[in-house]
């Protein structure tokens, strides 16, 4: 998505919630999301929050994980989702929110 419509105007940010689970998995987020970036070529800001659930959970308004926000060009939520199956509605989503002003 991300080379699609970049030239549109369009940034992806993705943001790795460093949870517990990868705390008990042997070295953590450095032998399991940096490769897995990595791997996906993922040539797009991602960040990687070492903050408390507790945290991220009240600014976010709870969600599940994973949980896609598209934000519009004045940087508010325009939609939330809480799981993207239909990439299709997802696109459309995406172009509409980038032919508005």
């Amino acid at each position: 998505m991300h080379q699609k419509f970049a030239s549109q105007g369009f940034m992806l940010v993705t943001v790795h919630l460093n949870m517990a689970v990868d705390k008990d998995l042997v070295g953590g987020v450095e032998k399991t999301t940096l490769p897995f970036l990595q791997k996906m070529k993922a040539d797009f800001v991602n960040l990687i929050l070492d903050e408390p659930e507790s945290v991220w959970m009240s600014k976010l308004d709870g969600g599940s994980v994973p949980t896609l926000f598209l934000f519009n060009k004045q940087n508010r939520i325009a939609q939330k989702f809480d799981d993207v199956e239909d990439h299709e509605k997802l696109e459309k989503q995406i172009q509409e929110l980038l032919s508005k002003p």
